[in-house]
């Protein structure tokens, strides 16, 4: 007897004790699983609007470039409006440093970027006139055709004494040009008044580009289109137009706005973006993050 009584002395916990510690095991876990859904919200928000802040960024710095290359005087905007602005959008650059001896092709040197060859694709040149009488002017060309050095028949450039390249070579696959003078990367057969274009003259291909905003899936995005085309999705998404989703203000040199596209100096940029998801939040119904970029550019003189 005495026996079964230690034994049953050394029992373990009683069915209270059992349920007190169940009841504080239930708060010790709850408490860390709203701590985790509250740290799964935090990241979630965080997340999305980091998603919205690189995509803000990324339009600013594609609209900021683009209207930096542009010269209002020169023609290079095209239409102007709150929502969307068209221009001439350069897509390569080189230099004349050859031209053949009977057809309206030149050799550019130091190029960059992609010439196309469609008839939306165009081209500035730089001609100059006569020193000290004022008319040097960009001419503006069609780009037909471009071929290697060998198929346009402009295999060397011929800097002259006073270009501005002269004596600089190029690399190719047959080595430096023993002369000295280089090879030209590409050659370019041009329609157009091209007259008055000299060796060095600076060539700026381009396309008429409209960078606006445009609603598909129910959504707004920065969008781009050739000419008169379907916009494409650059980024996004944006709030709506009427929510200053995509807004410009455009500004002469006085500083006074201005919706002559001749008279531009000044473009000042406002980009609200959204989340592509909604963030749940406590106690609230989910919803898109937001933010707000803006950006002043000044063109080209």
């Amino acid at each position: 007897m005495i026996d079964r009584q230690v034994r049953l002395g050394k029992g373990g916990f009683t069915l209270v004790e059992l349920l007190v510690y169940l009841m504080i095991a239930v708060v010790v876990l709850a408490g860390i699983y709203q701590l985790l859904i509250g740290q799964n919200r935090l990241w979630m928000k965080q997340r999305e609007l980091q998603d919205v802040r690189t995509s803000l960024r990324a339009a600013g710095s594609l609209l900021a470039f683009e209207l930096r290359q542009a010269s209002a005087a020169s023609g290079d905007l095209y239409a102007i409006a709150s929502d969307s602005v068209a221009l001439r959008s350069v897509q390569a650059l080189g230099f004349v440093c050859g031209e053949h001896g009977n057809q309206p092709r030149y050799g550019l040197w130091g190029t960059s970027g992609e010439f196309f060859t469609t008839p939306l694709d165009s081209a500035l040149v730089f001609a100059a006139g006569n020193v000290g009488s004022g008319d040097d002017a960009w001419r503006v060309v069609a780009q037909t055709n471009v071929w290697d050095p060998a198929g346009g028949g402009v295999t060397a450039c011929a800097w002259g004494d006073t270009a501005v390249g002269r004596g600089k070579g190029t690399l190719d696959s047959a080595g430096p040009d023993p002369s000295g003078r280089g090879r030209p990367d590409l050659v370019v057969e041009v329609a157009g008044n091209a007259d008055g274009v000299y060796i060095g003259a600076p060539y700026r291909a381009f396309r008429p580009v409209t960078y606006g905003i445009f609603r598909e899936d129910d959504r707004w995005w920065l969008g781009r289109r050739i000419a008169v085309g379907p916009y494409e999705i650059l980024t996004g998404p944006l709030r709506s137009p009427a929510d200053s989703g995509l807004f410009f203000t455009y500004y002469d040199q006085f500083g006074n706005p201005t919706t002559d596209p001749t008279l531009v100096q000044v473009v000042d940029i406002i980009l609200r973006g959204e989340s592509l998801g909604k963030v749940p939040r406590a106690n609230q119904a989910p919803d898109f993050q937001q933010d707000t970029l803006t950006l002043r550019v000044s063109l080209r003189g």
